[in-house]
C-alpha cells in the first residue's frame, strides 16, 4: 500500500506564489518533499508536492481518480523526481570536471561529489554510482 498523503490540507498563505528560497525553514520542514492532494471540482485529486520542480510553487505530479490512486501516484512520481534531483551534474572548472550534487532544499548548499580529470572519468563514476532505473 502506498504512503498516505494529506488531502486538501490547509496550506500557508501564498503557498503557490512564493519563491522557494524565500520560504521559512518551518515551511520547508513542514512541506518540502511531502506530496499532498487537492480535490478538484469533478472529484478527482490533483497531486502536488513542494519539491523544487518549480521555483515558486508546488509541483504538479498528476491527477488521480481516487484517494488510493492519488497516494500511489504521489509515491511513484516523487520517487522518480528524487532520483533525478539526486543525480550529480558535471561542471567544468579550471581544467577539471567537478561532479556536483545540487542542493536538495533551498536552504542547503550543493555538494561536490568528486573532481575528475576528464568528462569520461566523471561519467563513468556517475554510471557506476547512480545507475538509471
Amino acid at each position: 500500500m502506498a504512503n498516505r498523503i494529506p488531502l486538501d490540507p490547509k496550506l500557508p498563505k501564498l503557498f503557490d506564489s512564493t519563491p522557494n528560497e524565500r520560504r521559512s525553514k518551518a515551511q520547508l520542514d513542514a512541506w518540502w518533499d511531502r506530496p499532498f492532494g487537492v480535490t478538484m471540482a469533478d472529484g478527482r485529486i490533483a497531486v502536488r508536492c513542494l519539491n523544487g520542480g518549480a521555483w515558486d510553487r508546488s509541483t504538479h505530479l498528476g491527477v488521480a481518480d481516487d484517494y488510493d490512486a492519488a497516494c500511489a501516484l504521489a509515491e511513484a512520481k516523487q520517487a522518480d523526481w528524487l532520483r533525478v534531483r539526486e543525480r550529480p551534474v558535471l561542471s567544468p572548472q579550471n581544467g577539471q570536471i567537478l561532479l556536483l550534487k545540487m542542493s536538495q532544499r533551498p536552504d542547503e548548499n550543493m555538494v561536490t561529489v568528486g573532481t575528475f580529470a576528464t568528462v569520461e572519468a566523471a561519467n563513468e563514476y556517475v554510471r557506476t554510482n547512480y545507475p538509471q532505473p
